[in-house]
Order: C-alpha cells, then structure tokens, then sequence
C-alpha cells in the first residue's frame, strides 16, 4: 500500500522540510533578539521567501524523493547543500529587498539549526522506513535478466531488505542459479517477458550482462514502456562513459573520446585549493598535539619521529611519503623475516600482530593519528587529501596493466577502499574501488568520502 502512496509521502516530506526551515528561522531569531519575533511585514516576507526558496531547492537537492539505498552520508550532504544556499539566499534576499537587519550570526544559527532539524527529519522517516521493509511491507517486485555480472546485484539485494526489493524472478545462467537457486525463482532463458508482466506483478525489471544483445535491450525496453514497468540496466561499460566522454572534432569530424581521468579543469582546481587551505588548517590546528606525539615517540623507543618511505605518486612520479614513526627504527630490515606471515594478497605486506610496532605505533595507528603528517606532503602538491593511497616501488612493479591506472590522479590522505573496511578487502577489490573513484570522481564524492573518513577514526580500528 504503502508504495501507491510514493507521491502522498514525497509531498509530506517536502512539506515538513519547508516547516523546518520556518521554524529553524524563528529559533535563530530567538537566539539572536531572546524574543519570539513580533509579526511584522518584514517578517512575514522573508518567511515566504522561505517557502519560495526551500520548495525550489529541497525538489532541485531530492530532498522531498524516499530513496531506497540512498547513504546517510549523502542525505547529510544535500541537507547541509540546502541549509547553506538557502541562508544564502535569504542574506541576499535581506539585503536586496532593505528588510530589518539581520547580521551573519542569526543566518549562521538559521542554517546550522536548519541542517541539524533536517537531517534529524530525514534520519526518522528512513528508519520508519527500513524497519518497514525490513518486515516485508513496501517492496518493489523485481525481475532480473542477467549472467554472472548480476551477481553482485543480487547479493546487495539478499544483504539489504531494508531497501525493499522482492526478487520475484531471475532469468540467468547456470552460474547465477548455481549460487542462488536455493534462494529465488529462476526461470529459462527463453522466457516470454511480455507474457511473464502480464502474469505476475513486476515492478521493476533489472539488465545486467556483460554481452549485451542490442535486440534484446530495444524489446526490452519497449515492453517496459508500453506496460508502466520501469527499466534499469547495468554495464561495466557504463563506468567508462560516466562523465568521462565528450565529442572531440578533428576539424568537422567528431570523435567520440573516452578519457580514464577527470578532466573538468574547474572542479579540479577547487580540489586544488580546497587541498591546500584544508592542510593549512589541519596542521595549525593540530600543531600541539603533533608535539606532544613527537615527545611520546621518543619517550617510547629510539629513532626519529618521523617515517619518510619512497612512493609512487601521479602517473609514476616518486616522492617521499611522512608518518609518525609508529615501528621500531630498523623496521624495514626485519621485513624479510616476516614475509611469510603476510596476510595480504597481492604485492602488498599487512600482518595483523606486527612486532616491528612500537605501543605508541599501536595507538597511533589504531587513531589514525599517524598519518596526519602527510598533510606536509598535500602542502607539498606531492598528494591530495582524497585520492588512492600511493604505494611503494615494488608494489607498483607487480601491479597488472589495468591497475598502472589508480596512478592517473594524484595519490591520497583517505580514499574509498580506507573507509569501506581496509585489510579485510582483497587487493583486486582494492584495486577496483580505486578505479571506481577515478571513473566517478566529483567534490561531492570526495566530500562523501571526508565524512566516511571522521565515521572510521573515531571507530578506532585503524591497523
């Protein structure tokens, strides 16, 4: 039921948004005047430009959609999106229009108070949601066609109910019912899809195959829009179309052109920027506390206080890489006797009970502390504060062709494979989240992966 309400439940939550954002308005007023403010003209204006402003940008965020597997952290994004530019607009509108004065502060308390509320709102009705589905209300029936590309979808399916997708059926090869026979229906190849729409209830059909049959998506598709079902396909080749093509002209000939890095000069250089002032800060901020770990480390055993390590930086580039000293000062010599206990795959050397670190090293990698020197290396220009991690020589003389490509973008403090689970990722999958990043790169990305970052530290379960 609660699906033929999907419209109803947008426009509630579009409306409770706007509230919000009424009400954040009228607390920064109260912190700032320690009144309820009187209802005046000016007043009454700016808090329709409220409802003007906030309807426009909630719809243009997608704040007011439901999303089924949307993350939390992007939903705190788009609310600190809307909270920011909607302050924005009522300072402008303020000053445009010569309404009552309002300084910075009470705009500063709105948008905090605004951010705050509304994430507050968004994180309740997600949950309600969730649980929900989580019970087998609200679903969307599914009909996946697919080979072994699919598996993954599958299993992202299997692992999350919360999001609420039912597989009624799967029309797969014999390694997909191999794994998941025991679990969904799977019907043969040669399936009529436009009789199976009309027999059962689909909500939504999902393509995934690695060959992809032009015939095959064209009827397809036109089955799904003739009948209301939506239709989603999914395509490695996607990954390297997404925001990376562009029609180049050879005089007046276009070439389609694929490049595999970012290329918005723009967007790249505010990451430029936002690199440097954002290491400035980290490093003022941070600069007692980087003295006291310097009187620990050399309290706790001898050698210097910081680790510098040859690295491979963008496309090949070799720079030295700075840490806190977290192991014993001949470190690297002992390295061939332990080589046997890696548990790594891949080029790689990570032991869990590693007895080349120090009991400081153990805290301070644990807290991630030891890193924070490599702000001097973002200062520097040598990396970025988001990137892939930059490896060591010998693991970039191992690396296969397709992997030289995590080199094609400045190496990183934090990146993908860091916040989503470190040494328990194989190196492959490592190396794949890596390209993933690169393929989809934005600031809005980058920003996902900050937030991810400050969630990791302060599990403190570094290693």
């Amino acid at each position: 039921m609660l699906k033929e309400k999907t419209g109803l439940v947008n426009t509630f939550i579009a409306i409770g948004d706007v509230i919000i954002a009424i009400i954040s308005f009228n607390i920064a007023l109260y912190i700032e005047f320690n009144q309820f403010p009187v209802l005046t003209k000016d007043s009454v204006i700016l808090q329709l430009l409220i409802i003007i402003f906030w309807g426009v940008l909630v719809n243009g965020f997608g704040l007011n959609t439901l999303y089924r597997s949307r993350p939390y952290s992007i939903i705190f994004l788009n609310c600190a999106g809307v909270a920011a530019i909607g302050a924005a607009l009522m300072a402008v509108a303020i000053l445009s229009f010569n309404l009552f004065y309002l300084g910075l502060r009470p705009l500063i308390f709105f948008a905090a108070s605004d951010l705050i509320l509304t994430f507050i709102f968004k994180l309740c009705i997600y949950i309600f949601f969730k649980r929900v589905r989580k019970k087998g209300y609200n679903f969307l029936n599914v009909l996946v066609i697919g080979d072994s590309t699919a598996a993954s979808i599958l299993r992202l399916i299997l692992m999350r109910p919360e999001w609420g997708y039912k597989i009624t059926a799967v029309i797969g090869d014999d390694y997909l019912e191999k794994e998941f026979g025991d679990k969904y229906l799977f019907l043969p190849a040669n399936t009529d899809i436009e009789q199976l729409l009309k027999d059962k209830t689909i909500d939504e059909i999902i393509l995934c195959k690695k060959d992809m049959n032009q015939k095959e998506i064209e009827n397809t598709v036109q089955i799904c829009s003739e009948m209301g079902i939506v239709f989603r396909m999914y395509s490695s080749f996607f990954n390297m179309l997404t925001n990376k093509t562009r029609l180049h002209f050879f005089g007046t000939m276009p070439l389609l052109t694929i490049s595999n890095i970012p290329s918005n000069y723009l967007m790249l250089g505010i990451k430029k920027i936002f690199d440097f002032v954002f290491s400035l800060i980290m490093l003022i901020i941070f600069s007692p506390l980087f003295f006291i770990i310097a009187i620990i480390i050399k309290l706790d055993s001898k050698g210097p206080v910081f680790f510098r390590q040859k690295r491979v930086g963008l496309r090949g580039r070799r720079f030295y890489v700075y840490k806190f000293r977290t192991m014993v000062a001949d470190a690297e010599n002992l390295k061939e006797e332990l080589e046997d206990q890696n548990e790594m795959d891949g080029p790689v050397f990570k032991i869990a009970n590693d007895p080349r670190i120090t009991r400081v090293g153990i805290f301070l990698r644990k807290s991630s502390l030891d890193e924070m020197p490599q702000f001097f290396n973002v200062l520097r220009g040598d990396m970025s504060v988001v990137g892939p991690r930059p490896p060591i020589p010998s693991e970039v003389k191992q690396y296969e062709r397709w992997q030289h490509r995590r080199l094609s973008m400045k190496p990183g403090i934090t990146c993908i494979w860091q916040v989503s689970g470190r040494n328990n990722i194989p190196f492959e999958e490592w190396m794949k989240m890596d390209m993933e990043y690169i393929d989809n790169w934005s600031l809005k990305l980058d920003a996902i992966i900050l937030v991810k970052t400050i969630r990791t530290v302060l599990k403190y379960d570094g290693r």
